[in-house]
């Protein structure tokens, strides 16, 4: 649920039609406490096990933990070690307290940790629940793609008659191979109208986007549509897909984790899971993208807004990581 103090300074900000968005960033990033709290105390931290591409000095923890503690990022005999599922480092590392950290599609070990961090739903007061996309609405961020980490919550522009036509129809982006439910439905849509694949799967492009959110994000702002499958279907399991669609100013057509609408606002995308048929689903597609006033309305919802579930204000997890050391 919505916490409190979020409410009330979303209420606050959204009322007002020059709000600064960086103000919303700080607030949903460290809170009401930024700047009016005592010494911080240090905290030796340490990342193990992760991704490749991540960057143990600046990354999503960093960034909210920066604010209550005098931070160091050390390899071992740390006051906090951060996990994830990359490796087996940490198992021959000394630290005081463990947090195991995923975004894929596994359940978290709460016996093996002290905390954990996961998009599972999970009542157990060791484990606090973060889908992978508000990690990456940093990492959006923090990388050029777009300008705010608050760019998801904002209420979204409609495109105008003359953007809506300029865009191409829809993308398809990916590079795993072994997503069998949007490997069935891309020749379907394919089939009706052109998608065009510019990933390295199903390629038909003759060209493929080199990696990179701000390169995914710039692809897709030239389309009215773009896929956002996930790679499998489990409650909860919802990644950055469905974000990076939302980012470009495009309408998701999603498939993947079943209760979607407890945090991703009705309307504000197209579940292909809904319909009876696969060429249903085609069928609807092509209805929206022939009328611009019902894809506009696809755009004008808010998707994390007013829904039951709302995690954008990440202080919250600097709050649960803090009681718990």
């Amino acid at each position: 649920m919505l916490d409190q103090r979020t409410s009330a300074f979303l209420a606050e900000f959204l009322s007002k039609p020059d709000g600064d968005p960086e103000r919303l960033d700080r607030f949903l990033l460290h809170g009401p406490y930024r700047g009016r709290r005592g010494g911080r105390p240090r905290l030796k931290l340490a990342f193990h096990d992760f991704w490749p591409e991540f960057d143990k000095g600046t990354n999503f923890f960093i960034e909210i933990l920066s604010s209550r503690f005098d931070l160091s990022v050390v390899e071992d005999d740390s006051d906090l070690a951060i996990v994830s599922v990359f490796g087996g480092r940490h198992r021959e590392a000394r630290s005081r307290r463990t947090l195991f950290f995923t975004g894929e599609n596994v359940r978290p070990p709460l016996d093996g940790f002290d905390m954990a961090v996961s998009f599972d739903r999970v009542d157990d007061p060791r484990h606090y629940r973060l889908p992978l996309y508000v990690m990456h609405a940093y990492e959006h961020m923090r990388e050029g793609a777009v300008p705010h980490f608050c760019s998801p919550v904002l209420p979204p522009v409609p495109p105008t008659r003359a953007a809506f036509a300029e865009r191409g129809f829809c993308a398809f982006l990916y590079k795993n191979p072994n997503g069998e439910r949007r490997n069935r439905f891309f020749p379907v849509l394919d089939g009706r109208r052109r998608v065009d694949s510019v990933g390295w799967h199903l390629n038909n492009t003759g060209s493929v986007v080199k990696m990179g959110w701000l390169a995914k994000i710039r692809v897709f702002e030239r389309y009215r549509f773009a896929f956002a499958f996930e790679n499998a279907s489990h409650p909860g399991y919802l990644t950055e897909k469905i974000l990076d669609v939302f980012q470009a100013g495009a309408v998701p057509l999603y498939w993947g984790d079943p209760d979607l609408e407890r945090e991703v606002a009705a309307g504000s995308f197209i579940d292909v899971s809904r319909f009876a048929t696969d060429e249903e689903a085609v069928d609807h597609i092509l209805a929206v993208d022939g009328d611009y006033d019902a894809y506009c309305a696809h755009r004008a919802v808010a998707p994390f807004l007013g829904t039951e579930e709302f995690h954008f204000d990440a202080y919250r997890l600097a709050d649960w990581i803090e009681s718990r050391l």
